[in-house]
Order: C-alpha cells, then structure tokens, then sequence
C-alpha cells in the first residue's frame, strides 16, 4: 500500500485530536475531582453512586427534621424548668401563708405573688420558638393558651378556647420522619413506631381535668384558687389545696424528667444518622472520587504524549503555499 503525504496528514490529525482530547477529558475530570462526567463512561459505578446519593438526600432530610425537634426539645426543657421553679416557689409561699403567724396582710401579698407567678406560667406556655407555639399540640400557628371572660369563669384557663378543667386527656400527635421507615395504615394515618410524635401540649406539663374528689388538675387554676382565698383570708380547706398542688408540682417534675429522656433519643439517633451518612460519604467518594495522585501522573502522561506529538509534526506535515502566504 503507497502512503501519500495526504494520508500521513490525516493519520497524524487524528492522533493529534485524540491525544489532545484525552488530555483535554483528564483535565475535566482532576478539576471536578470525578472518576468519570457522564452516566455512560461507567454505568453500574454511576447507578450505586446514584443510590448512595439518594440514600444521602434522605438522612439529610432525616437530621434537618430531627435537629428542629431537638431546638424545640431544648426549648421546651428550658420552660418547664422555669415553670418548675415557679410551683417550688408557689409551695413555700404557700407554706407560708398557711403559717399561723401570717395575718390577713400578709397572705394578700402572697395572694399577689401567686397571681405574678400565673402571668409568668401563661407567659411560658405561650412561648413561641421560630414563628411557632411550641405547646400547641398539633396546631402551632395560634397561641394555645388565654383566660376566659366568661362570668361564671372569669379568670380559668382555656385551652383552645375550651376550659381545660373540662378536658379529660391528651390526645394530640405530630409525627415528623425519621428514617424509621414512616408508614400509613388504611386510613392514611402514621403508624406511631414509623415516625417520631414531636406533638407538644402545655396540658401534659400544667394538668388538665379535675380529680376525684372535684379539685382541678390545672396549676394555672390551682394557684388562681389558692391566690383567692389568700386574698379573702379564707384558710378553711387550705391544707387539702396544699396536697393537691403538691401533686400537680409532682407532674411538673416528671415533665421535666421526660422531656430530657425524649432530648436523649434525638442527640442518640443523630449520632446514628451522623455515622451513617459519614459512611455514605466514603462510599459514595469511592464510587465518583478521583484519586488525585493517580489522576495527576496520567495528565503528566498525556501531556508529555501530546507535545511530543506536536514535535512530530513539525517533521511529518510538509510546508504548503499556504504556510507562506500572508
């Protein structure tokens, strides 16, 4: 077979552009730092690689949800280990005003105190943490507690605009996912164990209902009651009131201890989400990683082949008339 200068020409241009893309592709690639740029140049890597990152969108949706469960948490344990300070405080005002040595001046002033600490619990259980009431249950765009105007129960705690003497339970939910694997029954309805109730009420934390012997659960209503007869220095009864908010500063303080367990269960499965994405991550830099080194050696390669090709060149294209035209 004759070799003109014209297939020589072209034999060499073809190597030329293919080195130069080579070199050109590899420099692509150490600037993204990828192993390759298009799902064709390595189809199965590329599919687990495409996994593995929606395996990583999901925890990051995962811990996004449980870091704003943790600021309410946080939140929530602070207020209620301010309100447990105020029924500690209540119960030796209180004590005090049952003393026998207090006069009627004397559990007047305590009457006023207990009525400052009831405006600082309807302060507290309104708190609101980015935009929302944090002990609004399943509802948090309104404020969850007011006082009633009403005449016959002027002064008693609402709850959603019903007296929360007149509520028997608690039965509020607001799930947020996980990664539990959140599920829906039949009804469209979460299933409790595939997703975490985040659903706060101030009713759990200040009582709700009455007991059995008639004596409101509620310690915003209780103090109200104590602060009355204090102000009427009426001390009949006072000793079985004492007992009662005495328990209803019992509930506050296990509050307080389930609050910091729930906080537990959060800072554990962000631990666990944290070591899994981290293990996500390797895999994943596994997958489409470069390995600079390596990476780094071959462009030195290609470059070397590349400009030794263009000193080829100079040897194998023969001078035209258009080289020498201006």
């Amino acid at each position: 077979m004759r070799l003109t200068n014209n297939i020589i020409s072209k034999n060499y241009l073809k190597s030329l552009n293919k080195s130069l893309n080579e070199l050109s592709q590899m420099n692509t690639l150490i600037a993204a730092k990828r192993k390759y740029m298009n799902f064709a140049d390595d189809p199965i890597n590329a599919m687990r690689a495409m996994k593995v990152r929606q395996n990583i969108n999901k925890i990051d949706v995962y811990v996004e949800n449980l870091r704003e469960a943790a600021d309410i948490f946080s939140q929530y344990e602070s207020v209620i280990s301010n309100v447990n300070n105020i029924v500690s405080d209540a119960l030796v005002q209180v004590s005090q005003g049952m003393n026998g040595t207090s006069d009627a001046t004397a559990r007047y002033t305590i009457a006023q105190s207990l009525r400052a600490f009831q405006d600082a619990i309807l302060a507290a259980v309104n708190t609101q943490f980015a935009g929302k009431y944090i002990f609004s249950g399943e509802t948090v765009g309104v404020p969850p507690f007011s006082i009633s105007e009403e005449e016959d129960t002027k002064g008693m705690l609402l709850y959603k605009g019903m007296l929360v003497d007149n509520i028997s339970e608690v039965t509020e939910k607001r799930y947020i996912d996980i990664g539990l694997g959140l599920s829906l029954d039949e009804y469209s309805n979460v299933i409790p164990n595939t997703a975490r109730d985040i659903a706060v009420t101030g009713l759990e934390l200040l009582g709700c209902g009455v007991d059995e012997d008639g004596y409101t659960k509620n310690l915003y209503n209780m103090l109200g009651i104590i602060a009355k007869k204090f102000e009427e220095n009426d001390m009949s009864g006072m000793d079985v009131y004492y007992e009662k908010l005495q328990k209803i500063a019992d509930n506050v303080r296990v509050q307080y201890v389930g609050v910091g367990e729930k906080t537990e269960f959060i800072n554990f499965f962000l631990e666990r989400l944290d070591s899994e994405q981290f293990n996500l991550k390797v895999k994943q830099s596994r997958l489409e990683g470069l390995d600079l080194a390596e990476a780094i050696t071959t462009f030195g390669e290609l470059e070397l082949a590349y400009n030794a090709c263009l000193q080829i060149g100079t040897k194998i294209l023969q001078p035209s008339l258009l080289d020498f035209l201006d």
